[in-house]
């Protein structure tokens, strides 16, 4: 008769957890040789060996216990090529997965440390490209709860599995800036990146506009608007559309009130 191998020895010689192996029986995938009606043990025989060694393939190539389970069940090649091929697609739909998920995290990461280092109360001229948006036309003062529109964006734009940690912003009409009503804003927008869900319902147009950082957040922005208003007027600037206002470093990421950075956008020839 063949050598037997208790359970332990077979998991020492495979690098094999013993519940694994026990959950392979179990599931019907690697039986033993002998199992002791007495004591419960199981044996393991040269027999096994083989079959373990697919099934750590099979495992490494991340297939299911099911999946495992219907090649030996039929144990041909065209089997074993379907099989491959299934996953091969499934693991091309999470490298672009991880791809986006890795965009995501540059772009985050960019995003804080350009808020860290930033020049505050300073007015620059850049030029920036357009940004796909979701934008959801409603009325917002800083005196309300920004929870329940948020919701109602969620809801209207079906967006239950989309992150608006740091994605959100609010828009200011241009003629509240005019009219010097700082408190006042005219929509909410949920800034689109690569990887997001949801289709864009406007675009932030590419073009010129003057960009200032400062600290806090949308209850202290209006010193800043009183600025960017000062810079068009002594630079014969013409605004010419809506104020973009997003917090760039908040509560979502740090208790340090200290360190909250908020940034303006205002669209100007």
């Amino acid at each position: 008769m063949n050598q037997l191998f208790t359970i332990g020895q077979l998991s020492k010689l495979f690098n094999v957890k013993i519940p694994t192996l026990r959950y392979y029986d179990e599931a019907g995938l690697l039986k033993p040789a002998k199992v002791d009606s007495a004591t419960n043990c199981r044996y393991y025989s040269t027999e096994q060996f083989e079959r373990l060694n697919v099934i750590k393939y099979f495992r490494a190539l991340n297939l299911s216990i099911e999946s495992i389970k219907d090649f030996f069940d039929a144990r041909d090649i065209s089997t074993l090529e379907k099989l491959l091929r299934e996953q091969q697609i499934k693991v091309d739909q999470q490298i672009q997965t991880l791809q986006s998920v890795n965009k995501r995290i540059s772009t985050r990461l960019s995003q804080v440390e350009s808020a860290e280092k930033a020049v505050l109360d300073q007015v620059e001229l850049v030029s920036l490209p357009k940004i796909p948006v979701i934008y959801l036309r409603q009325d917002y003062q800083l005196s309300e709860d920004i929870e329940l529109p948020l919701t109602t964006m969620r809801q209207q734009y079906k967006l239950d599995k989309s992150i608006f940690l740091g994605k959100i912003a609010l828009s200011m009409a241009r003629e509240n800036l005019i009219d010097n009503k700082y408190d006042h804003y005219n929509g909410i927008l949920l800034i689109l990146e690569a990887g997001d869900e949801g289709e864009a319902t406007a675009t932030l147009p590419a073009g010129s506009y003057l960009r200032v950082r400062f600290h806090g957040m949308h209850d202290n922005a209006a010193k800043s608007y009183q600025q960017l208003i000062q810079f068009c007027e002594d630079h014969l600037l013409t605004i010419t559309g809506d104020a973009v206002e997003t917090a760039l470093i908040d509560y979502g990421i740090t208790n340090d009130y200290a360190k909250y950075v908020t940034e303006i956008r205002l669209p100007v020839r």
